[in-house]
């Protein structure tokens, strides 16, 4: 019996055993087939946590390839504490870092464990030296986070906008640009060991960030601070509440620079709103909106520009209305009531040719609708739309009242004449640049006809001689030929539905240079005193920034037919071809890149001479007229052997003159104040980086002087020396 029962107990055992056995499998598949998953997610959320990590936003470039917004990185400190006792000991670290009392820190603090805790964005230096890094430990970290910076400073920042705290833009192209600039943020795993320690962060990237896209804008950030420059000036001078300026590039419709200035109260800049009135702010123009009922008469064939009216000797009466000139005119053709800004004569044309048919071309001209340049804060504009057009209605609607429009609306109207007749859309981003640096998703420029070309040259000579005899004549002796017109206009008082008495917009708007036209734009001075007239407040500053367009540029102009009796066409069978030839841009100074995006924007291939890094000059010369698709030699800078022309500096401030030579690398001595009447070597002689040149500067410099150093004719058409 005994050896049963021992089989028994021996059976009793094993199949306990194997019990077990497939319990223990039975488990270990749950376990690991069932609830693996879970299983696995759970132990990692025990040994590691994933933290976001910031992508850095795109850059942003100007016209010539300046860095106008970057990034830098500043420290910020977190907590992240694991355990209750991991916030009770960070309370002491933070209390050491931010350089207060544990007390203090526990109000502004709730730690909680596993909870993540913003404590100091952007830490004071002193902040960080008492950081020390065996805080991590208790949860307590630092993370560099991308911020952006503007090297330029104030300059342009209506334009660019600014970010907030979480690099996250808030106006400007910073805001509109935002999903582009912005990027796509990466992950990154913090790794603890079994006892809940942390002992990695940071250097384990899950995803990586992927930095935003960077913009390329249409502005020039050298005559954007020669723009803002000169406005402050003009504002500080006549004691304006504010003005406005916007220049547009009148081959395609580009906006070169874009300016406002409202001084505020303590003088700080920086405290003025975000927002670019140029685009976002309306005014009623006055004025310099006679050039759309020129145009609609013109268009029309109704008048001709010597047709002769009355102007009522300066008083008009219409019923219950009166319209008045500010000189009293008799008898005064269509042209000479242009020149000298005649209401009266303007309005009696008005009603002549119907103020729908004045309504209709301001439509043409893009009035009333937004220009869609790239900021959604601008402001479309009003046009009126009265039930009946009565008499004084029309005429009111003839010289700019009762119409609202925006600065950048009205230099678009003034390049439309500039450029023979077309529309061309304002635009302030050029394109974007891919992962190789190339620029993509270029802006297509489709101008659209709006006048014909006879309408446009009779209005290209109503606008030269308003300089010349006109409103604005006071602007003269001017170095090349600036086509205008001049606005004055009353301050509509919304509380009386009239107007003000003693409160004016003076502006003027044209292009230049008036035989060549590359640029149009409009200054627009807020209440000037004590002289309001636009000829007198905005047109001198209008002239200020042409002129240093022009010097910056160094604008290459023919010679008039008319001056010299030669044709300067070249040769005649050329010159009758279909060849389409382009304006070639002063590249000195820019790089590589820089120059490479520039000729390609105009339909021209680049071949590269020399190592530098700079342009020092290019073949053909800069502001030559070159055939499309031809190819421009570009000679770099940076060997020092290599000989190039001296550049033309005469006419020129030292500060000018120094942005010009540090392009070139020259060194410099100077002797005098004022303007450069002298230079040693003289402009194309042949030197090297190694040279060094001597300027002399003279305060007696009159239009002769300055004629005689910039190569002008008698004409008044700058011709840069060779």
């Amino acid at each position: 019996m005994k050896p049963l029962y021992s089989k028994i107990r021996i059976g009793f055992c094993f199949i306990i055993l194997v019990m077990i056995f497939t319990l223990f499998i039975t488990r270990l598949l749950f376990l690991q087939v069932v609830r693996g998953e879970e299983l696995r997610k759970i132990a990692e959320h025990q040994y590691k946590e994933l933290i976001e990590l910031p992508a850095a936003r795109g850059e942003i470039y100007d016209c010539r390839g300046n860095k106008v917004a970057i990034n830098v990185t500043f420290p910020s400190l977190f907590a992240y504490p694991l355990t209750a006792d991991d916030a009770d000991s960070a309370y002491y670290y933070l209390a050491r870092v931010l350089g207060k009392t544990q007390a203090e820190v526990r109000r502004e603090f709730k730690l909680e464990p596993k909870r993540f805790r913003w404590i100091k964005r952007k830490l004071a230096p002193e902040q960080m030296a008492r950081y020390d890094e065996k805080m991590r430990q208790k949860g307590v970290f630092i993370r560099e986070e991308p911020t952006r910076c503007y090297p330029f400073g104030e300059v342009g920042r209506s334009i660019l906008g600014f970010v907030d705290i979480d690099n996250v833009g808030r106006s400007g192209i910073e805001m509109e640009m935002n999903d582009r600039l912005v990027g796509t943020p990466g992950r990154s795993m913090i790794q603890k060991d079994g006892k809940g320690t942390v002992y990695r962060i940071k250097e384990i990237p899950v995803k990586e960030a992927e930095a935003g896209t960077s913009i390329v804008l249409t502005i020039d950030w050298d005559k954007q601070q020669i723009v803002e420059r000169e406005l402050a000036a003009a504002v500080e001078q006549f004691k304006a509440k504010g003005g406005m300026a916007v220049f547009v590039d009148i081959r395609d419709g580009s906006i070169v620079a874009a300016a406002d200035y409202f001084p505020v109260e303590g003088g700080n800049q920086a405290l003025k709103p975000m927002k670019l009135e140029t685009v976002a702010g309306v005014f009623e123009p006055g004025s310099v909106f006679k050039l759309i009922t020129a145009a609609a008469a013109l268009s029309e064939h109704a008048v001709s520009p010597e047709d002769r009216y009355f102007a009522e000797n300066g008083t008009w009466i219409m019923g219950r209305h009166r319209m008045r000139d500010d000189h009293g005119l008799g008898w005064a053709t269509f042209r000479e009531a242009f020149e000298k800004s005649s209401n009266i004569i303007m309005g009696k044309i008005a009603n002549e040719i119907s103020a729908d048919k004045v309504l209709a071309m301001a439509k043409r001209f893009g009035f009333g609708r937004k220009t869609r340049c790239g900021l959604n804060c601008e402001s479309k504009g009003v046009l009126p739309s009265p039930g009946h057009w009565s008499e004084y209605t029309t005429a009111a609607f003839a010289i700019g009242h009762g119409v609202s429009v925006t600065a950048l609306q009205m230099a678009q109207a003034f390049a439309v004449i500039g450029s023979g007749g077309y529309l061309n859309q304002p635009h302030l981003i050029e394109g974007f640049l891919d992962a190789d640096g190339k620029v993509t998703e270029r802006h297509v420029n489709q101008p659209a006809r709006v006048l014909d070309e006879n309408t446009v040259a009779t209005l290209a000579e109503f606008m030269r001689g308003v300089v010349m005899r006109g409103t604005a004549k006071n602007l003269l002796p001017l170095p090349f030929a600036i086509a205008g017109k001049t606005g004055t206009a009353q301050k509509p008082n919304f509380a009386t539905g009239g107007y003000y008495d003693n409160k004016y917009m003076g502006s003027f708007g044209g292009y230049f240079p008036a035989d060549s036209p590359l640029v149009a734009g409009i200054v627009v001075l807020d209440e000037p005193e004590p002289i309001h007239y636009g000829g007198y407040t905005a047109g001198p500053t209008f002239k200020n920034i042409a002129m240093k367009f022009a010097a910056l540029d160094r604008y290459n102009l023919p010679p008039m037919p008319d001056s010299t009796g030669e044709d300067d066409s070249g040769d005649p069978e050329e010159a009758d071809s279909a060849v389409v030839r382009v304006l070639l841009a002063d590249l000195s100074g820019r790089t590589r890149e820089g120059a490479e995006y520039e000729l390609s924007r105009l339909g021209l291939k680049v071949e590269f001479s020399g190592s530098g890094g700079r342009v020092l000059s290019t073949q053909p010369a800069a502001l030559a007229r070159v055939p499309e698709g031809s190819t421009v030699r570009c000679i770099m800078s940076r060997d020092a052997k290599m000989e190039f022309p001296a550049p033309d500096l005469t006419g020129l401030t030292m500060r000018e003159a120094v942005r010009i030579l540090n392009r070139y690398g020259l060194t410099f001595t100077s002797e005098g104040a004022g303007r450069i009447v002298m230079q040693t070597p003289e402009a194309g002689t042949l030197m090297t980086t190694t040279g060094t040149m001597n300027l002399i500067f003279s305060r007696d410099i009159g239009r002769d002087s300055l004629a005689q150093g910039t190569g002008t004719d008698s004409t008044g058409i700058l011709a840069h020396r060779r």
